[in-house]
Order: structure tokens, then C-alpha cells, then sequence
């Protein structure tokens, strides 16, 4: 029998201290179709949004024509024929509305069955939550839709684009779930749903055993994509790369096609 490993005490501190805001901690607070219902009720201020449990996916992926893999955060269908996207970005490090535009694309020619018309195109709401108002308005949340420039009206194409973000409070309902969302322990009345899984997550031992194992997947993760990001700027080899990580080449070349990375010999 495999010997049970106690967790580090690092590693416990990180989970005592990881936000919902944090990337891992978000992945396994979505999880739970509760949370992800109460929080698009939230962000989109309709308490009688329902979502369809069984549709929940955290870090779902899908692919464009060119075999570029794009991975959402969290990706869920309504009961409306709708689709909703929820992404967490930290990192000012790209353009946000191109990369909302490019995600948002993705999803729409993936979910199009063959024999749909354009009018079976799904209600698409892409929730881009950052830490950061890039927008520079002063709001915790934009709303963009694409207006007719002469008459001001708006273009109903069934795409619905929100910005949130963490850095203003306006006093809203919305700007107090985003205030905790940067907490690492709270405990709100307001908001059961997720107030209950973080202490879980937390607290449960059975749970922090599973964040553990995500902690560790996430440092994995972490020196993989650094790797990947060295190949695709030309610094390091495919082959240096796939001895590091104990892969193929091949397998190398998979994984940074699914991931999203370019490799130079194939551009």
C-alpha cells in the first residue's frame, strides 16, 4: 500500500493564503456548479439565472481550424440556449478585449452543429474578471456591446461582453463579491454558495488533500509553460525541453499546440 504523504507546511500555508482572485484556487472553487450559478447571478444581477449542472467545465478547452487550443476558466451552458464563459486574469499582459474577441470566436464555431443557421447561433456572455480596471472608468463592471455608430443603437448578435474588476468598489453588490474575492478566508451570508466552498477547500480534510495535489499540478504547470514560452521565442530547443519534462518531442509538440504555443519550425 502507497504510504500517505503529510502535506508540507508550505504548501498549507499556500492554501490558507490562496483567493479566489488566484488562478489554481479558482479552478477548484468552480468546480462546484453552486458557485459558479451564484456567481453569474451576481455578475449579471439575475437571481433566476439556472445553469445546467451537468455542462460545467473548469479549464475546458477548444480548438480553432489552425489546431490553436484556446482554455477557458470556466465554461457553462444555460437553460436559455446561452453559453457563459468565466475567465480570471491576473496578468496585464496582453490585449484583453482581442483576447475576449479571439475566446469568444472560438466558442461560437465550436458549439455551431452542422445544419445551424445563424439564427441558432447561442447567446454568448463572456465574464472577464480582472484584478486591475484596464478600461481606466473607474467602475467595478463594463458592459460592452457593439453599438451602430449612427444611430447609436445596439447590434443584437447575441454576444454580451463584462468586464469586472477588483481595484474599484463601487458599493455594489457585484463590488462586494469582488472585495472577498481577494480574501483568503471570509465567511459572507450574502454570498452562501462560494462562502462555503472556500471553507471547504480550506478547512475539509479531505479537500485540502485534493488542494494539495492542485498546488502541486499548478508548480508543474507553472515551470511547463515557462519552458514552452522559451521554445516559442527560439531561446530553447524542442528537444532540450522534452528531456526536461521526461516527454517525446512529439509529445512536446502536442502539448504546446493544445496549450495555445507556437513552435517556431512550424509558423
Amino acid at each position: 500500500m502507497r504510504k500517505k504523504r503529510t502535506p508540507s507546511e508550505e504548501t498549507l500555508r499556500i492554501i490558507l493564503a490562496a483567493r479566489v482572485i488566484d488562478d489554481f484556487f479558482f479552478e477548484k472553487v468552480i468546480e462546484s456548479p453552486e458557485v459558479c450559478e451564484e456567481l453569474l447571478q451576481v455578475v449579471l444581477e439575475n437571481p433566476n439565472l439556472r445553469i445546467k449542472r451537468e455542462t460545467l467545465v473548469a479549464q475546458k478547452s477548444f480548438r480553432n481550424l489552425q489546431g490553436r487550443s484556446v482554455r477557458l476558466d470556466a465554461y457553462v451552458e444555460g437553460f436559455e440556449d446561452e453559453v457563459f464563459n468565466i475567465e480570471i486574469q491576473r496578468a496585464d499582459n496582453c490585449n484583453h478585449p482581442k483576447r475576449v474577441r479571439y475566446n469568444a470566436a472560438v466558442i461560437t464555431a465550436n458549439r455551431l452543429e452542422p445544419g445551424d443557421t445563424f439564427d441558432d447561433v447561442q447567446e454568448l456572455y463572456m465574464i472577464y474578471i480582472t484584478e486591475f480596471d484596464f478600461l481606466h472608468g473607474g467602475k467595478t463592471i463594463y458592459h460592452a456591446q457593439t453599438t451602430v455608430r449612427e444611430t447609436g443603437g445596439i447590434l443584437q448578435n447575441g454576444l454580451h461582453e463584462v468586464y469586472v474588476n477588483t481595484e474599484h468598489n463601487d458599493g455594489s453588490r457585484i463590488a462586494r463579491l469582488m472585495k472577498l474575492m481577494k480574501e483568503p478566508q471570509f465567511d459572507d451570508v450574502e454570498f452562501p454558495m462560494i462562502s462555503k466552498r472556500v471553507n471547504e477547500l480550506k478547512n475539509s480534510p479531505k479537500e485540502v488533500d485534493s488542494m494539495c495535489k492542485s498546488v502541486e499540478e499548478y508548480a508543474n504547470k507553472k515551470n511547463r509553460d515557462l519552458l514552452f514560452s522559451l521554445v516559442e521565442n527560439g531561446d530553447l530547443s524542442i528537444e532540450v525541453v522534452a528531456n526536461r519534462l521526461q516527454l517525446s518531442q512529439l509529445e512536446v509538440e502536442q502539448l504546446m499546440l493544445e496549450e495555445g504555443y507556437q513552435i517556431p519550425n512550424l509558423v
